[in-house]
């Protein structure tokens, strides 16, 4: 016997997640990071608060202080919302804790696809079943197909992207509500991209029972903080907080995060202008032969092209990198662009252009 004979047999099916590795020079149009830098007063905001953290001590044990910042810009209450280290700690929180086998059946995790992969990673890291469920023709949600699905699997927790990635658009309200009405466990919204559209279910928290909406910082500039946070009925939050590590948090990214969110003024032009940004990113895709662009809600846009895998190396060769998502399958020769700065954008339009005339 070796350790390997009590690993979860999933762990070796599991691929590394592996982004493109980082070479100077790049225009980097991969990861659906913000374009655009800090101003000069909040970097020297955040120098000071810097200065003034005993690394000593431990955070607070629940980052309270920035729960607090966070339930102000949301209109929630502090206790309605649980923080992680990333969306993806919050993903694998509930995974965890609505993860138990029942009966000898094993818990399911219902969520649409194409989507964001760790929903899939995750479950079977840690031993659930998921149910994918395949999107329309249109990247929609397929209603009857979705509700058979739940009437028949009864799963435990379900993840619907709104908007979603890699798909870029946003799922009709009306249809998450009537899914998450027959919903018999936790419906998570998960609304990563939700501020460059500002449409938000967070109203149906306190609406329906189970329903939780997931946020996350990293889209709006600030990805090297790594903080995410899941918005949930107070007693439903108190569950989860007792499966979630203790100082998950750390003491430099709640300060710097409560600092920048004292004053949101620059935080929300930023918003803006990357909204701005990517709809005249999408208008110069509009413009390329040989291309499709899907319409998008979101800070970056899909796009099909004849061979997506040829099309990446020559945009790398002209130094600009995109995100290659072709595989067999309604992803097919797809290609994701991050919107950049307006120059970036322009560079990267001018080079499909050429490569694909």
């Amino acid at each position: 016997m070796s350790w390997k004979d009590f690993l979860r047999p999933a762990i070796f099916e599991l691929a590394h997640y592996r982004p493109f590795e980082y070479r100077p020079g790049l225009v980097r149009l991969d990861a659906n990071e913000s374009a655009f830098s800090l101003d000069p007063e909040e970097q020297e905001l955040l120098a000071r608060e810097l200065s003034q953290i005993d690394l000593r001590r431990y955070p607070e044990v629940s980052a309270r202080p920035l729960r607090e910042a966070l339930a102000s810009r949301l209109g929630v209450s502090p206790d309605e919302i649980l923080l992680g280290n990333g969306s993806d700690e919050i993903i694998a929180i509930l995974i965890a804790a609505f993860g138990e086998e029942r009966k000898g059946v094993r818990a399911k995790v219902l969520y649409p696809t194409p989507t964001f992969g760790e929903y899939e990673s995750v479950a079977r890291a840690y031993g659930a079943e998921p149910l994918p469920v395949p999107l329309d023709s249109r990247w929609e949600l397929d209603e009857p197909r979705l509700a058979e699905v739940i009437e028949r699997e009864q799963p435990a927790l379900a993840f619907f992207a709104s908007p979603n990635n890699p798909t870029g658009n946003h799922f009709d309200p009306a249809v998450l509500d009537r899914l998450s009405a027959r919903f018999p466990g936790c419906f998570v919204v998960d609304e990563a991209y939700a501020d460059f559209e500002g449409k938000s279910q967070l109203p149906k928290v306190r609406q329906r029972e189970g329903f939780c909406v997931m946020k996350s910082l990293s889209k709006i500039g600030l990805a090297g903080l790594r903080l995410g946070l899941l918005v949930g009925a107070r007693d439903l939050i108190t569950q989860l907080d007792k499966v979630r590590l203790p100082y998950n948090v750390n003491a430099v990214s709640t300060a710097l995060a409560c600092a920048l969110f004292a004053n949101p003024a620059r935080l929300d032009a930023r918003i803006k202008r990357v909204a701005e940004v990517r709809r005249n990113l999408e208008t110069g895709l509009a413009s390329v032969p040989n291309l499709t662009a899907f319409p998008s809600d979101s800070n970056f846009v899909l796009v099909r092209v004849p061979d997506a895998g040829k099309t990446f190396e020559q945009l790398l060769g002209r130094r600009i990198l995109v995100r290659n998502l072709s595989r067999p399958g309604p992803l097919q020769n797809c290609l994701r662009i991050t919107a950049g700065t307006e120059k970036e954008n322009e560079l990267c339009v001018e080079a499909l252009r050429a490569v694909l005339a």
